[in-house]
């Protein structure tokens, strides 16, 4: 047999050349996504910069939320009302915040009084809990060393808020895991 034309020597060079066009065609990738990168900034859908700054977030919100999440904790009958009378639409991805809060008023009346007693509106409540959401949802997608994209928004609303949450990050954390696990 003939040593150039060894089946070895045939099938090491079809290997060799698909190596070689996945490592060109892969630095081209990697050169286009260095050379984009600069241009392309992750900018929040407006969607969600809307729910972002549907209601100004301050401390003394934040206050009343954290008292109607203590209160609902400690009632089991109203919490166990507005665990039913959420069921089916947590998951509604065009669930705003105001509808939240019309569905809670509508729906459960002894959720209703410990917001009262909270000195909040179940509609209030839904509106800062969502743009905590938004936020933090937000910052947590934004490619790495463009974290607080929100608050560089030109929504002046959304990037108040944006800012806000960025500077009581544990209590604004804390007040979302408790109105998430409302609907569990």
């Amino acid at each position: 047999m003939n040593p150039a034309s060894s089946p070895r020597q045939t099938t090491d060079c079809v290997p060799g050349l698909t190596i070689a066009w996945m490592a060109s065609a892969l630095a081209v990738i990697v050169l286009f996504g260095f050379t984009a990168a600069p241009t392309i900034r992750a900018e929040a859908p407006e969607k969600e910069l809307k729910v972002a700054g549907a209601i100004p977030l301050n401390t003394e919100l934040l206050d009343k939320m954290e008292k109607f999440l203590s209160g609902i904790k400690n009632d089991a009958a109203a919490k166990a009302e507005l665990v039913a009378g959420i069921k089916g639409i947590r998951d509604n991805p065009n669930l705003t915040g105001e509808a939240w809060g019309s569905v809670i008023s509508a729906k459960c009346p002894k959720t209703v009084e410990i917001f009262k007693a909270s000195g909040l509106t179940p509609e209030e409540f839904g509106k800062a809990a969502f743009a905590i959401e938004a936020i933090t949802f937000a910052d947590a997608m934004a490619p790495p060393g463009d974290k607080d994209n929100m608050a560089k928004s030109e929504d002046k609303a959304a990037a108040a808020n944006a800012t806000f949450v960025a500077a009581n990050r544990t209590r604004a954390d804390a007040i979302y895991g408790g109105f998430a696990s409302l609907g569990l």
